[in-house]
């Protein structure tokens, strides 16, 4: 690390640190810069033989490392330490902290610390700046600043009510430029100035003792950094933990108290020179730094950007121009037909008075959208801060829902942005399929109730759903064709109870199915994301009406579109990455009585750990060389020089059991091999040319069948190829005995041709001509027949196989890097159209993203110059192709073997390339 920080290229490795020193490479570093340089010169205290001669600084950024990758506690720590200094000299011993607390006062100055700053326990006022540092109550509510002390306590330092734990952003965005290790990362983009930074703002709120507890909130604010390559845009590690809010109340609107500081900083970061030094150019430059955005859920939305998310006019787009309506006893909001006026002038749905309002036709245009500084000329004159009780704003409700005056509009490009607060697609899907299933699923969340078919003929021709009574007077509600009766619901639930998905895709879905109340409890977000993606077009289909299970999957998302066509790939702009830092921060809670605190402390720690951790050797795991979840290292005597062996795809774990092969399996699968070795096709050639002679041209196949083995290892066993090593070892063939696993690994998956399941993963070994051992993983599998037993559904793009045709064909292997995993699962009906038939789903693991393939400069990612209007935004060609990117350095994807295709568990789709003729291909 402070070879990184000094010297000019990874060239001068070589020379000591005396002689580039001494050269004048570029700028000399700027004050902050030199003194974290000092701070890394001086850390460099070597130990003694017992650390085998490495320095203080290295060994202790080790340790706290593993105490935070471990969790372990500070007692432990101790202890631990405590049995190493045994192991030093006593002059050594003095150079060692003794405790934890000791290690991580030595280290603080490495890491970038953080500000606590008094806050008014109503959250309507800021103890910020000279002239509050003086005030004892809060000049808004008159609430005391500080706690009153008993008797017991006189003389000791008065303790605030309420505080703000922030955490500075300049020095970590410098921080980020003085490492060669992420400067890399900060300037990948090069047709862009590669030193503005470009940051978005994520906030949401949770309670750390849980739903049911009492009342206390925690809200930390994240910056995320977007100057990244696509494949790291979700790196938590370049996601800062800015400011961390507790207390009794939620901030709601006077969140912009506590966020007065980070303003301030993002403000100096645009207007005013910040001095920041490049470690890889060696060059001081100004950094400038852009809020892009805000990432948060629809309540939050309100919080930050000063538009309510309550009432009528809740739509943050449509604003007082929306036609949404109260519904009289419902007493709800609704946007029922409120987007018609989106479609075509032509549009047939224009003059549909039966499906929409009753007797209304819509002929009006689509909402305009308001540019930022239209909108900034609306927004009053109401700042933050103050108190919210007694205040009362003008026709708020009627022609507006502004509640306060923003301290984002303080930015001075805030009203230039596009989009300025993003709706989040994490929480939009949700809801939307919260209330697509518990409606279809007619439960007690569904919202076709008794009180909205009262409201039903109020609004619609719907007659067949109006409330009606019967003889003996009881009001009853009958029932939809868009909703299951028992016994669909009941063969839903035990269907979807059964699916199993393929590790690292999806979580266990089949947990969240209550067979007793039919119904489906306690889906996570990227469940629901799952079941919107994959599961509703087989989960419905022969329950419904097909008029009607369709339409489950077209949604008229309005806004959500417009904000993909301004701002881009919704990596960028979604909650799943700071969700799952929250949950991160959540686990860092050792004492609820002192949440923030916690939060930030750990925080720190392991801001500093990751840091040190970028400089560790490969031996060390590190949040940077952390081995995928089901990865298995390649066996050492892999030879990756020929092709076959070198073959991605490796068992997992120790053999589960070792057989036989008989003698026709044996002949296909060396046979196999053969055709699928490089190094074989020019004696195929020499085959072909030679028994071609006495073949007519449709029998080629038929002969390499039959001979081309026994040919081949006369040919190569009687030294015609001598010396060619890998030729030897497929001459020799395979051993008889092999290794069955239960799992297997899987790595650039190609486009497949057919369809199968797989029964079991062996593994060959071909024993040299010098006793070495070289091993070959294959599937065996039965494979369906790709005319009878395979077709697909044009509608709805969904593969269906038939595990009844099978192919017949004697070639039951293939390779490992043929094959891509998918699962099968059976429909939830047994009518005609769908029995005996399995819908076949690729997988993509949680760890792949889609990012654009072809090359993208950062203004194309996150926004376009001039915002198209409502009808003319088109399918956009460029997002079309897309590419998997591996967010790990060594993605894999895990082949295990569990279950049946009946039962719907995971089962796999291979490719095989040796066999088939071309319609069976297609």
């Amino acid at each position: 690390m402070v070879y990184d920080a000094f010297c000019p290229s990874e060239n001068d490795r070589h020379r000591n640190e005396t002689e580039f020193a001494s050269e004048n490479v570029g700028d000399a570093p700027n004050n902050n810069a030199q003194s974290f340089y000092d701070l890394l010169r001086a850390s460099t205290i070597p130990l003694g033989p017992a650390s085998n001669n490495q320095t203080l600084f290295g060994w202790l950024s080790y340790m706290l490392h593993t105490k935070a990758k471990n969790n372990i506690s500070g007692v432990g720590y101790n202890e631990i330490i405590h049995g190493y200094r045994k192991l030093l000299s006593p002059e050594d011993q003095q150079k060692v902290p003794s405790n934890f607390y000791e290690a991580k006062k030595f280290m603080k100055s490495l890491g970038l610390g953080y500000v606590k700053i008094d806050a008014c326990v109503n959250n309507c006022f800021l103890y910020y700046g000279d002239k509050a540092k003086s005030l004892t109550a809060c000049p808004v509510c008159g609430e005391p600043r500080y706690k009153r002390r008993n008797s017991a306590q006189t003389g000791k330092k008065d303790r605030p009510r309420n505080s703000l734990w922030y955490l500075p952003i300049i020095p970590r965005l410098q921080r980020l430029y003085m490492s060669r290790k992420t400067v890399e990362h900060m300037t990948w983009h090069l047709k862009s100035d590669p030193r503005n930074v470009q940051v978005g703002l994520a906030t949401d709120g949770f309670n750390p003792w849980g739903h049911s507890s009492k009342s206390y909130f925690c809200w930390p604010v994240l910056i995320v950094v977007y100057n990244l390559p696509p494949k790291m845009c979700m790196r938590p590690e370049f996601t800062f933990l800015t400011l961390v809010i507790s207390g009794p109340k939620s901030p709601g609107k006077n969140i912009d108290v506590f966020l007065r500081p980070l303003i301030d900083d993002l403000k100096r970061l645009w207007s005013s020179r910040v001095e920041t030094f490049d470690s890889f150019r060696k060059q001081n430059f100004t950094m400038r730094v852009m809020l892009m955005w805000t990432i948060t859920d629809f309540p939050s939305y309100g919080m930050v950007s000063g538009w309510s998310t309550h009432g009528r006019l809740s739509c943050p787009y449509c604003m007082e121009m929306t036609r949404a309506f109260y519904l009289q006893n419902g007493r709800k909001i609704s946007f029922f037909d409120c987007h018609r006026q989106f479609l075509p002038a032509s549009h047939s749905y224009r003059m549909d008075t039966t499906h929409f309002l009753k007797s209304r036709f819509e002929f009006g245009p689509p909402s305009p959208r308001l540019d930022g500084h239209s909108i900034r000329l609306r927004v009053p004159d109401v700042l933050f801060g103050n108190p919210s009780v007694n205040q009362t704003i003008f026709e708020f409700g009627e022609t507006h829902n502004w509640v306060k005056q923003s301290i984002f509009w303080e930015l001075p490009y805030w009203e230039d942005n596009l989009i300025r607060h993003n709706l989040d697609v994490m929480h939009c899907e949700k809801n939307f399929f919260d209330n697509i299933i518990h409606t279809v699923m007619d439960d007690l969340s569904s919202k076709d109730n008794v009180k909205s078919r009262m409201d039903l003929p109020l609004y619609c021709d719907r007659e067949a759903l109006h409330l009606y009574y019967d003889r003996s007077g009881s009001l009853c509600k009958p029932n939809a064709s868009y909703a299951l009766n028992t016994d669909k619901k009941r063969c839903r639930c035990t269907w979807l109870k059964h699916v199993r998905f393929p590790d690292g895709f999806a979580s266990n879905i089949a947990r969240c199915v209550n067979l007793t109340e039919l119904r489906l409890v306690g889906l996570k977000s990227h469940d629901c994301h799952i079941f919107m993606q994959r599961l509703i077009p087989i989960a419905f289909r022969g329950l419904l009406l097909d008029s009607i299970w369709g339409l489950l999957t077209e949604h008229l998302a309005i806004h959500l579109p417009f904000e993909a066509r301004m701002s881009g790939l919704v990596q960028f702009r979604w909650m799943y990455p700071f969700e799952r830092q929250m949950h991160k921060l959540k686990q860092t809670i050792g004492n609820k009585n002192h949440v923030e605190a916690f939060i930030v402390e750990a925080y720190i720690l392991n801001e500093i750990t990751d840091f040190c951790s970028r400089y560790f050797g490969a031996d060390v795991e590190t949040s940077w060389s952390k081995p995928p979840r089901n990865f298995a290292a390649v066996p050492l005597y892999r030879n990756t020089e020929f092709s076959i062996f070198a073959c991605l795809g490796h068992p997992m774990g120790s053999h589960s059991q070792t057989r036989c092969l008989t003698t026709q399996e044996m002949k296909a699968a060396e046979l196999y091999v053969l055709l699928n070795c490089r190094e074989v096709d020019a004696l195929l050639s020499i085959f072909d040319r030679e028994v071609g002679v006495y073949m007519t041209p449709s029998d080629p196949q038929k002969a390499r069948n039959r001979s081309f083995v026994t040919w081949f290892k006369d040919r190569v066993l009687n030294g015609h190829h001598e010396g060619n090593e890998v030729l030897q070892y497929l001459a020799l063939g395979p051993s008889w005995t092999v290794n069955v696993y239960r799992g297997t690994t899987i790595s650039d998956n190609v486009e497949t041709d057919y369809y199968g399941i797989l029964n079991e993963v062996i593994e060959l070994l071909y024993y040299g001509p010098h006793a070495q051992i070289q091993t070959i993983v294959l599937f065996n599998c039965d494979w369906f027949d790709t005319r009878k037993g395979t077709h697909i559904n044009q509608v709805y793009d969904i593969v269906e196989v038939n595990p009844q045709y099978r192919l017949s064909t004697g070639e039951s292997f293939c390779l490992v890097c043929q094959s891509t995993q998918v699962y099968y699962t059976s429909y939830p009906s047994d009518n005609r159209a769908t029995n005996g038939w399995f819908a076949a789903c690729k997988i993509r693991a949680r760890h792949l993203i889609d990012t654009c393939s072809t090359s993208l400069d950062i203004g194309e990612i996150f926004q376009d110059e001039e915002p198209p209007s409502t009808q003319s935004l088109k399918h956009n060609s460029n997002l079309a192709s897309t590419e998997c990117v591996d967010l790990h350095a060594e993605g894999a994807t895990m082949v295990d073997l569990n279950g049946n295709a009946s039962e719907g568990n995971d089962e796999y789709e291979t490719r095989s390339d040796a066999g088939g003729d071309s319609s069976e291909t297609e």
